[in-house]
């Protein structure tokens, strides 16, 4: 069987697929933080299959550099494209920031896996897929994605960066005294000094910053901190079990909607901006009340852009492997 690898390697856990003709056939989780490394699943896939593969796409949460990625939220996890081929016996191996994944998917995005949030749906998928404006796609896990997807001509192009370290700052002078506490708690994700200081936005706006800011928000409340994760407060806040819960979610939606908003801006998309992740696909009830919109659409001078921009939850749970199946479908350097 002529089959190449794709593999999504997050915080948390590490999916691997078998990709034939473009499709996923064979796929199985790996636990990130256990002590089994990636090459060490990657050998332990290719072995359930029984022969080798072909190309290798892995999709990794962490700056690449010279094709050598740390994962920025599992430490532990370190490797690159050399490492990847001993390890599969593939001819050619690419990795990808898992957000530049996630952005590759929505060049075969379904309307299908779209639940609307603002604005209109888009037409039904074709294939070959025809080119769209620019699309944004955002994601709270462990840490915060964000992807870029644009079209040069007929090619589909994906911008990498690192979206998710841009600058989060207080909306109100209520939230100048938690984001100091935040910057106590979490020091790393401060980004500068002063009565009002800003923190990078995966500071509140991902699975790891979300119990910080519960911790902050009991603290300041005179309350012992609970340890909640983030699951926990997310589920408390949504029975209103824990008023403490409830306003870090609001200010989570609210944060997650600047941000959104600012780089939907910046990129112009009209194409539309996709929200997704475990978080948001686990608790899509955060958009029935208004502070994610009015976070996204206050936006002064740019306000009438912003509300004409489609935002849609994304409901695609493999969007990191068929993103990484098409940046290998798109790469002529895998053809």
């Amino acid at each position: 069987m002529l089959w190449d690898l794709v593999a999504d390697v997050g915080g948390t856990n590490m999916r691997l697929a078998a990709s034939v003709d473009g499709r996923i056939k064979e796929q199985h989780t790996y636990d990130t933080k256990a002590n089994m490394h990636l090459t060490e699943a990657v050998r332990n896939f290719v072995e359930k299959i029984g022969s080798a593969p072909r190309y290798v796409v892995v999709a990794a949460a962490g700056v690449i550099q010279n094709g050598y990625v740390t994962l920025t939220n599992a430490g532990n996890q370190q490797f690159s494209q050399a490492d990847i081929i001993v390890a599969a016996g593939a001819q050619k191996a690419r990795i990808l920031n898992d957000f530049e994944a996630a952005a590759w998917s929505l060049v075969t995005a379904d309307p299908n896996d779209l639940t609307l949030i603002q604005g209109q749906l888009p037409e039904p998928l074709q294939i070959p897929p025809v080119p769209t404006q620019p699309r944004l796609i955002v994601g709270p896990g462990t840490g915060l994605g964000v992807g870029t997807q644009v079209w040069a001509g007929h090619q589909p192009e994906v911008l990498q960066g690192e979206g998710g370290h841009v600058r989060v700052a207080p909306h109100s002078l209520e939230e100048v005294e938690i984001f100091a506490k935040l910057a106590e708690l979490w020091p790393e994700t401060q980004m500068d000094e002063g009565p009002c200081l800003a923190l990078e936005a995966e500071a509140l706006l991902s699975g790891t910053g979300i119990p910080y800011l519960m911790q902050a928000l009991e603290m300041l409340d005179g309350r012992e901190p609970t340890g909640m994760s983030a699951r926990d407060i997310f589920d408390v806040a949504r029975t209103e079990g824990n008023l403490l819960a409830v306003k870090a979610i609001e200010m989570f939606s609210h944060h997650l909607g600047a941000v959104a908003g600012d780089l939907a801006l910046y990129i112009s998309a009209y194409g539309g901006v996709f929200l997704t992740g475990g978080v948001l696909q686990k608790n899509e009830w955060i958009f029935q009340d208004s502070h994610f919109l009015r976070g996204f659409n206050q936006g002064g001078r740019h306000t009438k852009f912003r509300v004409n921009l489609p935002i849609y939850l994304y409901r695609n749970s493999n969007f990191g492997l068929e993103g990484a199946i098409n940046a290998m479908r798109f790469d002529p350097d895998m053809q």
